[in-house]
């Protein structure tokens, strides 16, 4: 019996060091590194590697309305906001500061992830590339900065397909499961292998779908076209000429790995309004042009060009990775990221919006925009006196 016992024991203990082993290999790795980190939330660059984002060596504070924070907002908006956990909420109006409120000890210095945000942070480092000649066209093929597109389908696509969701490849945004392209590119070490093993699905260039996957690719692209970190190329090209005050960062695949550029840029709220301003002046910094006019013009007009499957009309609500978002008679333009990482701008007030926080509402407006997005517009223009 000793003898049975001892050899079950040493057989259980054999199967634990084996899974504890397949949780190092590749194809397990992210499943070990969900255990560890948990779900994801705004505070996951404590947990996953990180790279610096530095800011500007001349920092420039945000100028202060006379009005700062004197506006009232309804309680129920209000409620709204604390409701789904909100921890920043900013609005700008004529570049300055006239409401800044935070929530669980956030303030001028936390920083707090993008999720997908990120996204358009990517959309203008494509533009400056294109303006310095780093990325010769929007219809370049991808095929000449990943080799895993030089063949079948996949070299067809082309930059303009990726900066508007219509690669048709095989990334599915709403797959939840643990092994899910989604899964793979956010726990995973390896996010260049998710983008080589990505096939195409549908037609490219023909249909609106929104894909993670796109964004990274566009990464890959930037990073082949500069020989630079994403990182690096954040802070050199945008981060340190717009005034920004606190060093962000970016996470990143594995230790000194590559950027997850489809997500994961963690500024503070103050600096995340920067880049809301480089959408509200057009790509303009005082006397700067960070990204070309004409570019931006093209970012954040609909990409009607496409097939919005929802609607089965042209696309009206995404241009190159930005969300044209209409409410009421304003028309509004933003960076969004999962959990409600929220940055408008709304050009007939001459306004900027931040909110920041670890919920977002369950229920939509539309087919693509969250119901309590809306109640966060209304908060904005009470303060905006509207």
């Amino acid at each position: 019996m000793k003898r049975l016992l001892r050899k079950s024991l040493f057989g259980l203990g054999g199967l634990l060091l084996a899974g504890t082993a397949l949780t190092y290999a590749p194809p397990l790795v992210h499943i070990r590194n969900y255990v560890e980190r948990g779900a994801v939330d705004i505070l996951d660059y404590k947990k996953h590697p990180v790279r610096q984002v530095l800011a500007s060596a001349r920092p420039e504070p945000w100028p202060l309305d006379s009005t700062l924070n004197k506006a009232k907002i309804s309680q129920n908006l209000i409620d709204t906001l604390e409701k789904y956990e909100t921890t920043a909420f900013l609005v700008f109006k004529d570049g300055k500061l006239k409401y800044e409120h935070y929530w669980e000890g956030y303030d001028t210095k936390t920083l707090s992830q993008s999720f997908s945000a990120a996204k358009s942070v990517i959309s203008m480092l494509v533009g400056i590339a294109l303006n310095e000649n780093k990325i010769k066209s929007l219809d370049e093929p991808i095929s000449h900065y990943i080799g895993s597109f030089s063949e079948g389908e996949k070299k067809k696509i082309t930059v303009r397909h990726c900066l508007t969701m219509s690669s048709g490849l095989n990334w599915h945004e709403k797959d939840r499961g643990v092994f899910s392209n989604n899964a793979y590119g956010y726990y995973g070490e390896d996010i260049a292998k998710v983008i080589d093993n990505l096939t195409v699905e549908k037609s490219v260039g023909k249909e609106f779908e929104y894909r993670s996957g796109d964004t990274q690719i566009l990464g890959l692209v930037l990073e082949k076209a500069y020989n630079k970190k994403i990182s690096d190329l954040v802070s050199e090209k945008i981060f340190q000429r717009i005034g920004s005050e606190t060093d962000a960062v970016w996470m990143l695949d594995k230790p000194k790995g590559r950027e997850k550029s489809f997500c994961c840029f963690a500024p503070t709220a103050r600096d995340y309004a920067r880049f809301g301003h480089l959408m509200l002046w057009k790509g303009a910094w005082g006397q700067q042009r960070i990204v070309s006019e004409k570019y931006m013009n093209q970012a954040l007009s609909p990409a009607t060009n496409l097939l919005d499957p929802k609607s089965n009309a042209p696309l009206q609500v995404y241009g190159f990775q930005f969300w044209i978002q209409p409410y009421k008679n304003l028309q509004t333009v933003s960076m969004r990221g999962l959990l409600g990482q929220l940055v408008w701008a709304i050009p007939s007030e001459n306004a900027v919006v931040v909110r920041l926080g670890h919920k977002e509402s369950p229920e939509k407006v539309g087919p693509y925009f969250r119901q309590d997005s809306e109640a966060y517009l209304a908060a904005a223009l009470e303060v905006l006196g509207q």
